[in-house]
């Protein structure tokens, strides 16, 4: 079932039509909802990737048509990213986690870090380059993996037990999370030559976390303060580094940044409710609610459009800005 709210600014007409605005400007935004599982993804075509119910993969394309995919003889499928030509890149399980590819033609090819002991992917970019992390049954690992299959290992030097991957651009640039010796977490850019640059928020003393990349390098995702309060920081590729919060919410995870530095996510309110939000480029923020959901709207991902998608409880949403 598909429904469409929207919401807009606050206007009055004159005699003559033009308008005259009577109050604060409010961007328009239109939310269309649907019922299919669990979103993960959206990409530029506005098509939507995510866990369909019964533990299968969904496809959603803007028409309203949803598909759904299973990886042959696994027990639940789970597609993490989706590039814009529709190739979508995530995690099944049989008794134990592996990768897969699933084409825009529906082809499905699995892989696998030989002798892990899990496998988790992450993201996947249009030139179908896909990253995540592995463990090997002591450690956790970073991987990336080219479309001829070729699969690299990497682990950022001086990383104490656990290295992450949780995002790739169209520069082969990674970023992603690692251990260090003190038992906190820090963040890395890969370059595409293999060189690591790790970096710390200035005031992330509980940890910095890198979650998402976009084309022009900015890394984004949340640090911990001296009182292990949460907030998010943007970085650019020169080191530059903005921090920010979302007025009323003490807990903050990002979970995108499109090529035009235009951020989402979602937060968390001391009395539980969940919002989303966006954050510009110039810093303004603003939380938002899809109409009905009640008290959890939670961000997955964001396109180069502006259009993010996300799902509540029971259901899933795109938001049109």
């Amino acid at each position: 079932m598909q429904k469409v709210f929207a919401t807009s600014g606050f206007a009055t007409a004159t005699a003559l039509g033009a308008l005259v605005w009577a109050g604060p400007v409010v961007a328009k935004a239109t939310y269309v909802t649907f019922d299919a599982g669990g979103a993960t993804a959206v990409n530029a075509t506005n098509t939507v990737t995510g866990v369909g119910f019964g533990s299968v993969g969904f496809i959603r394309t803007i028409d309203g048509t949803i598909t759904t995919f299973a990886v042959p003889g696994a027990q639940a499928t789970l597609p993490e990213s989706i590039n814009d030509g529709g190739v979508i890149a995530g995690s099944y399980d049989n008794d134990a986690q592996h990768g897969f590819v699933h084409s825009a033609d529906g082809t499905i090819t699995t892989f696998d870090v030989p002798n892990s002991t899990f496998l988790r992917v992450t993201s996947i970019n249009n030139k179908g380059e896909i990253t995540g992390y592995y463990g090997d049954g002591v450690d956790i690992h970073a991987f990336v993996r080219v479309p001829d299959g070729t699969l690299k290992t990497f682990d950022v030097p001086g990383a104490n037990t656990q290295t992450t991957a949780a995002g790739i651009n169209d520069k082969s640039t990674i970023t992603g999370s690692y251990i260090g010796d003190d038992g906190f977490f820090h963040g890395y850019v890969r370059a595409a030559d293999g060189t690591i640059t790790t970096f710390d928020v200035p005031g992330a003393t509980y940890g910095t976390v890198a979650d998402t990349i976009n084309a022009k390098g900015l890394v984004a995702g949340i640090y911990l303060d001296s009182n292990q309060v949460e907030h998010g920081f943007v970085r650019s590729s020169d080191g530059t580094t903005s921090t920010f919060d979302i007025q009323g919410c003490p807990e903050i995870e990002v979970v995108g940044i499109n090529r035009r530095s235009i951020m989402t996510g979602f937060c968390y309110t001391e009395t539980n409710h969940t919002f989303g939000f966006i954050r510009w480029p110039d810093g303004k923020t603003k939380k938002f609610e899809v109409p009905a959901y009640g008290r959890r709207t939670q961000t997955v991902g964001i396109n180069d459009s502006g259009v993010i998608a996300g799902n509540d409880a029971s259901e899933n949403f795109l938001r049109f800005p």
